[in-house]
C-alpha cells in the first residue's frame, strides 16, 4: 500500500477508520497512519463495515479478486454465482440450496471467508451495476434503479448515497467518459488488468465461431444471448485497460448478468502477470492472453461435443442451438441427448457455480464425451484454470514444436510446472499450433 502497488488493486481494499472511506492499495491519497487502517478482501466486506469507496481511486470499479476464480470451494462458488445474479433471481434461500448447503451454513461460511454474508454482496453488485450504468450511459435515473435490481427509487438512492458517499444524480455530474445510448443500446465501459493479447484470444474464438451465432472481426466480437445481443470491441491503441461493451437487451434487468457473462468470456478478471510468470517462456509471444469463456455452457458443453463442422450445420438448421429441454427429447446425437437430459434432471450443472470435480466426473459417465471434451469443458464453462486436455493432438503438435515433450505422458509430467494455471497454457500452445 505504502509503494501504491497496482499489481494488488482487486486482491484487497484499505480502510481508513478516521475518513469511513476504503481504496485501493494503490491509491494516491495520503498513505493513512497504520492504527487507522483496516484491510478487507473485498470491498462488499469494507461496505458491509460501513466505509464507502473513494472518489479519486474508485476501488469498487476494480476487477475482482482472481483469488475466487482459482479456488473451487464452497465460497468461491457462491461468490461466482452471487457475480452471476443468482442472489438477485432466486433469493439466499434459493442461493443456498444451489449450493447444498442451509442458508446459515452459508452465510457462516462466507462471512468467515471474506468478511460479508451473501445478501451484502449481492447489494454490492446492485450498486456496482448501477454505478456503472449511470456513469456509461444517458438512462434515466429511474430505469438505472429497477435496471440494478432495486426495488424503488428510494431503495436505490440510499443504496447508492451509503456505498459511494452521493446521491447518484452526483455520481452523474462527476463522471469523466461516456457514451450516448443509441436506439436502445447500452454502451459501458468495462475494465480489466493489463496485458491482454486481444489479437491471439479473438483469434481462438474465431477459430470455433458458431456462423449466425457469433461473429469475430478485427478487435470486436458479437454474439447473439438468449437476453438479446452483446457485442465487446478494444479500442485500438489500448490506452485505458477498458473493453466496450455494447448491450441491446430484451429487458434491462438483465444488464447486470450479461456484463458479468461478457466478463467470463473474455476473462477480464484473470491476472495476468501472476500468470505470464508462472508460465515462464511459454507466455512470452503472446503476454496477457486469457481463457475464453462462454456466454452459456450448455451450449458450449453441446457445440464441443458435436465439434465445429457439426455444430454449424446443427445451428444452421435449428437456428441456434436449442436449450437442453428441447434437446433432451429432439436431439438425433445420443450423446447431446444424454448430456442434455442430464441438465434437465438436474444431476450436471455447466456454470461457474458449479462444483467443478463433480462434474468433471458427471461429464465422464457420459457415453461419447471425450477426455479432451472434458477438459476443454471444464475450462470455458466451468471457468477451472488448471484444466489440461493432454489428449489433443494439436497441444502434443505444439509440445513437440517448442521441445517441451516428445509425447503425452512426458507433456503431463512437464504440465506439473503450470500449475495451477495450466488451462492458460493450453491457449498459448494452441495459439502456437495455429
Amino acid at each position: 500500500m505504502a509503494s501504491r502497488d497496482a499489481r494488488f488493486d482487486g486482491r484487497f481494499v484499505v480502510a481508513v477508520t478516521s475518513t469511513r472511506v476504503y481504496c485501493r492499495p494503490s491509491c494516491p491519497s495520503r498513505t493513512p497512519k497504520p492504527e487507522n487502517t483496516r484491510f478487507f478482501g473485498l470491498p462488499a466486506a469494507a461496505e458491509s463495515a460501513g466505509f464507502r469507496a473513494c472518489r479519486r481511486c474508485r476501488p469498487d470499479a476494480a476487477p475482482a479478486s482472481p483469488e475466487w476464480n482459482v479456488r473451487g470451494d464452497l465460497a468461491a462458488r457462491a461468490l461466482r454465482l452471487i457475480a452471476g445474479g443468482a442472489v438477485d433471481k432466486d433469493g439466499v434461500a434459493g442461493l443456498a440450496r444451489r449450493l447444498a448447503v442451509s442458508g446459515r451454513h452459508l452465510h457462516r461460511q462466507l462471512m468467515a471467508e471474506v468478511g460479508a454474508g451473501p445478501q451484502a454482496l449481492a447489494l454490492h453488485r446492485r450498486a456496482r451495476t448501477a454505478r456503472l450504468l449511470i456513469e456509461s450511459s444517458d438512462l434515466p435515473l429511474a430505469d438505472v434503479a429497477f435496471a440494478a435490481g432495486y426495488a424503488s427509487v428510494r431503495q436505490f438512492n440510499e443504496g447508492i448515497r451509503a456505498a459511494f458517499g452521493c446521491p447518484p444524480g452526483g455520481l452523474r455530474r462527476g463522471r469523466t467518459t461516456a457514451a450516448p445510448s443509441e436506439g436502445g443500446e447500452l454502451v459501458l465501459h468495462v475494465p480489466y488488468r493489463a496485458p491482454l493479447a486481444v489479437g491471439a484470444l479473438l483469434d481462438l474464438l474465431a477459430a470455433d465461431a458458431l456462423p449466425g451465432v457469433e461473429e469475430v472481426t478485427d478487435r470486436m466480437y458479437r454474439r447473439t444471448l438468449r437476453a438479446g445481443e452483446a457485442v465487446v470491441s478494444f479500442p485500438d491503441p489500448l490506452d485505458t485497460p477498458a473493453a466496450t461493451l455494447r448491450l441491446s437487451l430484451d429487458d434491462l434487468r438483465d444488464v447486470g448478468t450479461a456484463v458479468q457473462r461478457c466478463r467470463e468470456l473474455f476473462d477480464l478478471d484473470a491476472d495476468p502477470a501472476t500468470i505470464d510468470a508462472a508460465l515462464g517462456s511459454l507466455a512470452h509471444a503472446r503476454p496477457g492472453l486469457r481463457v475464453p469463456g462462454c456466454a452459456d455452457g450448455f451450449e458450449l458443453a453441446v457445440r464441443t461435443v458435436l465439434g465445429r463442422a457439426r455444430s454449424a450445420e446443427f445451428a444452421a438448421r435449428e437456428g441456434g442451438i436449442p436449450d437442453a429441454e428441447t434437446l433432451s427429447i429432439h436431439a438425433g446425437d445420443a450423446t447431446v441427448r444424454a448430456l442434455a437430459r442430464a441438465v434437465c434432471d438436474g444431476a450436471l450443472s455447466l456454470d461457474r457455480g458449479a462444483d467443478r470435480e463433480a462434474t468433471t466426473e458427471a461429464l465422464r459417465a457420459i457415453p461419447g464425451i471425450s477426455p479432451w471434451a472434458v477438459a476443454t469443458i471444464a475450462m470455458r464453462a466451468l471457468g477451472d484454470p488448471d484444466a489440461f486436455p493432454a489428449d489433443d493432438p494439436r497441444l502434443r503438435r505444439a509440445a513437440r514444436r517448442l521441445g517441451i515433450a516428445a509425447d503425452k505422458s512426458e507433456l503431463i509430467g512437464y504440465a506439473e510446472r503450470w500449475r495451477p494455471w495450466r488451462s492458460y497454457a493450453t491457449m498459448h500452445l494452441w495459439a502456437e499450433s495455429e
